[in-house]
């Protein structure tokens, strides 16, 4: 079994723990990440439940009237921390001893578990920021205020440059925290915390960005008809994670097929069989001139998690007007809704 690190009063060097101090552990190896982010080790090895025992590898504060602890439940292992009160008000924070270096140019993945007794209390999840000389900057609010419900919700987040929230400008180091029972108006209601994470991204990586590629093409399509139809194999389906806005580029050939008319037409792309973005208007004279078309959008709406289709259509104005299209390329993506 490996070893574990645990650290020492000046809460930045590593020392290895007696094994028969601890039964359980679930930790970072190295001198990186949350120790004790399961709240499993009270002081010194010790099992405690207690303000006065402490949560070993935290620092707590107690809001107002308010209360924090170590009690059984947990999500991860036995134990979870609670934090509110019996009358009306906050709870309390607690706030990670360790100060873990950052390069402020890299994402980090961060995560807590939380859950509460009342449906509105509100909890967060923060980043403790800190200058190469430890001098406090801000905070950032990785979770903010949310309002986890009376069932365990993880909240999963990054944090970096592509992240959901960035790093304040020359941070070197962070502290984790969590602040439980934030509604000042809430009475008797506590939330609790469990399994806090803070881990490095292990490749180049944005959360906000979904890159689902199609190529296409067809040597010869023809358009004949007063509404719009599909242009055949031009369809990318995307499957959304998340809510977000869908994005497209197309690039093709267009051409008038008929001697001696000017023949026009309508292109646009459609989402789900819907018309969105811009709508373009073409004369083709004379016959078989080619013109280079793109259509570039973006969908009107956040569109829901889930599938949803774009293509590209064509509507010829006239009766008895031909356009083939061919040479389609095209590529489709999406970006988180934050």
């Amino acid at each position: 079994m490996g070893s574990v690190q645990i650290h020492n009063a000046e809460r930045d060097a590593l020392q290895i723990p007696d094994r028969q101090a601890y039964e359980h552990y679930h930790e970072p190896l190295g001198d990186f990440g949350v120790y004790n982010g399961q709240f499993e080790q009270g002081l010194a090895g010790r099992y405690a439940n207690d303000l006065t025992q402490g949560v070993e590898g935290w620092s707590l504060t107690l809001f107002t009237g308010g209360t924090i602890d170590r009690v059984a439940g947990g999500l991860a292992g036995n134990w979870r921390l609670r934090g509110g009160q019996a009358g009306t008000g906050r709870g309390g924070g607690a706030t990670s001893w360790k100060y873990i270096p950052v390069d402020e140019d890299r994402d980090y993945y961060a995560s807590a578990a939380f859950i509460a007794n009342d449906a509105a209390a509100t909890v967060f999840l923060q980043a403790f920021c800190y200058t190469a000389a430890k001098v406090f900057i801000a905070a950032a609010n990785i979770v903010n205020n949310a309002t986890p419900g009376t069932s365990w919700v993880r909240y999963q987040r990054n944090i970096g440059p592509n992240g959901d929230v960035a790093f304040p400008a020359n941070t070197r180091y962070v502290r984790i925290g969590v602040a439980l029972q934030y509604n000042v108006g809430l009475t008797g209601a506590f939330a609790y915390a469990d399994d806090v994470q803070f881990q490095q991204l292990k490749k180049t990586y944005s959360p906000l960005i979904r890159l689902v590629q199609d190529v296409a093409s067809d040597a010869s399509h023809s358009f004949n008809t007063q509404v719009f139809a599909v242009w055949t194999n031009s369809s990318i389906t995307l499957t959304l994670e998340e809510p977000g806005y869908i994005w497209w580029a197309y690039q093709f050939l267009t051409r008038n097929t008929i001697a001696a008319r000017v023949n026009s037409a309508q292109m646009q792309a459609f989402l789900d069989a819907g018309g969105q973005g811009l709508l373009l208007a073409q004369g083709h004279d004379p016959i078989n001139h080619l013109e280079t078309t793109t259509l570039v959008g973006r969908s009107d709406a956040i569109e829901a998690v889930g599938a949803h289709t774009v293509d590209v259509r064509i509507l010829v104005t006239n009766a008895g007007d031909v356009v083939a299209g061919s040479n389609i390329t095209g590529y489709a993506f999406y970006t988180r809704a934050n």
